[in-house]
């Protein structure tokens, strides 16, 4: 298990994320994750986009999300990305979603990916998204 990645990926939560209480919907923590996840690629070297067109796809096999505090239109959410685990051909990233003006943990999760080729076969997991 690795630390959480530093800078954290940030967003402000914009007013069609939000339900009619202006707190943002459940489903918009599925895109944060997915961007915090892009970007923390990018920090270890490699863009989403390359370790693509190298034929290494990464299917999400599993996603989870724990709602700890709700997050308010215009709140800024910091989220972390570490890998909780890794093996040949998959690899389970946790996240960690804390809102910048208190610090508070808003939400945590989790995102297995499994690395197919373009024929769908399973295939090594690129190095930089090991532990």
């Amino acid at each position: 298990m690795t630390e959480f990645s530093d800078p954290p990926h940030r967003v402000r939560v914009r007013y069609c994320e939000t339900d009619r209480m202006a707190v943002a919907h459940h489903g918009s923590y599925v895109a944060w994750f997915e961007e915090a996840r892009t970007e923390w690629m990018r920090q270890r070297g490699r863009s989403y986009r390359e370790i693509e067109d190298a034929g290494n796809l990464l299917q999400v096999v599993d996603f989870q999300c724990r709602y700890q505090k709700p997050v308010d239109y215009d709140d800024v959410v910091a989220i972390r990305v570490r890998v909780e685990s890794a093996g040949r051909a998959a690899v389970t990233l946790a996240y960690e979603a804390r809102r910048e003006s208190d610090g508070e943990v808003c939400a945590t999760g989790i995102t297995r990916l499994a690395c197919v080729g373009r024929d769908g076969k399973l295939r090594r997991l690129p190095p930089e998204l090991g532990a």
